[in-house]
């Protein structure tokens, strides 16, 4: 079979290696200049011009959101293309629009209110009792971390400092409710028409980069996924967008990421439509059948019993990504037999 990943930073190096060593053909555009060489040399390099009129055999997958009208093209031009649209970008960048989906499929969702100016954000929070979550979005997502604050005092020097770190860029973030719990994020696989059976999966992460949650957060420091189906939460949560799913055709894998009370109830926070990292390579290896089986739709895959979890291992000075880390030095220690418990993420040869 043959797959062609596109990619805004190269993220899908160790699914493209996986697929390799299945023995597929697997080509990778990479639309950032600055990280182009990721995966350089252990990957082969594709472009548009390249596909061919034959659309024998080529699934398209996208590893990322950001590329919706691309993927949303190419689907129009008749390529099977998994995950990526203009509704995956939607649901993960428009805050708004995500809690209103969420409220209209019938989830719960903390309060929450949108912002587009520091000082009517200021004059709320220093109103406020409740301990609030500050969640940026628009031009400020990616550039400025979300913050669960400890109390009004707290939330105000924190937004004050990004104010004054970013003051070009325009204001755009959510106050939210913070609801105590436990964080789960529950995955299922969509074909455009139905949940997937046997792909439904929950996944606790851990984003500090020491234990107890302190220390800088890395996004993703370390995960456990194991297999579900016929629970509560997903009921819950997943479940409750197969009607808005299935309306507008949606494909590939989609996540609610939820707060979960300690009598059992569920509070959708936000969407993750597009593979989560670190989850997803350790989603692989619960796999019990070949992810080019998965992602080309053919055979019958499942997950495993039990949990898998992952770990992410990284050169210093990382989670601080504002300094990189240096390049070129040889990664040892992973031997063949390794090979498919290891997901390389900014490798190359």
């Amino acid at each position: 079979m043959r797959f062609l990943i596109l990619s805004e930073a190269g993220d899908g190096v160790g699914l493209a290696l996986q697929l390799q060593r299945e023995g597929h053909s697997v080509g990778m555009w990479v639309r950032d200049d600055e990280v182009a060489h990721r995966g350089v040399g252990l990957v082969e390099r594709s472009t548009f011009d390249k596909l061919g009129d034959s659309l024998d055999e080529l699934t398209i997958i996208a590893d990322c959101t950001g590329l919706g009208t691309l993927c949303d093209m190419l689907r129009g031009a008749g390529y099977p293309v998994i995950g990526g649209s203009r509704l995956a970008d939607k649901l993960e960048m428009d805050r708004g629009y995500a809690q209103d989906t969420m409220e209209r499929s019938g989830i719960r969702t903390p309060k929450s209110q949108s912002f587009h100016d520091w000082e009517a954000a200021f004059d709320f929070v220093s109103k406020s009792s409740e301990r609030l979550v500050f969640k940026p979005e628009g031009d400020l997502s990616g550039t400025v971390p979300s913050y669960v604050s400890a109390g009004s005092e707290d939330l105000l020097e924190v937004m004050r400092h990004a104010q004054s770190k970013h003051p070009k860029v325009k204001a755009a973030f959510t106050l939210q409710e913070f609801v105590e719990g436990t964080c789960v994020s529950t995955e299922c696989w969509f074909d455009g028409n139905q949940v997937i059976e046997g792909l439904t999966n929950h996944t606790i992460e851990r984003k500090h980069l020491m234990n107890d949650d302190t220390g800088p957060s890395g996004g993703c420091t370390g995960n456990v996924v194991w297999a579900c189906g016929d629970c509560s939460i997903c009921d819950q949560t997943v479940y409750k967008l197969i009607p808005f799913l299935q309306s507008h055709g949606y494909v590939g894998p989609i996540d609610v990421n939820a707060v979960v009370d300690k009598e059992g109830g569920a509070y959708g926070l936000e969407f993750t439509p597009r593979f989560g990292y670190d989850a997803f390579p350790t989603f692989l290896n619960l796999l019990d059948g070949a992810v080019g089986e998965l992602l080309a739709g053919d055979g019958l895959v499942g997950l495993k019993r039990g949990f898998a979890a992952g770990v992410r291992v990284t050169l210093s000075p990382w989670p601080a990504e504002k300094h990189k880390g240096p390049e070129g030095l040889t990664i040892r220690g992973v031997t063949r037999s390794r090979r498919e418990h290891f997901c390389l993420g900014e490798g190359m040869e």
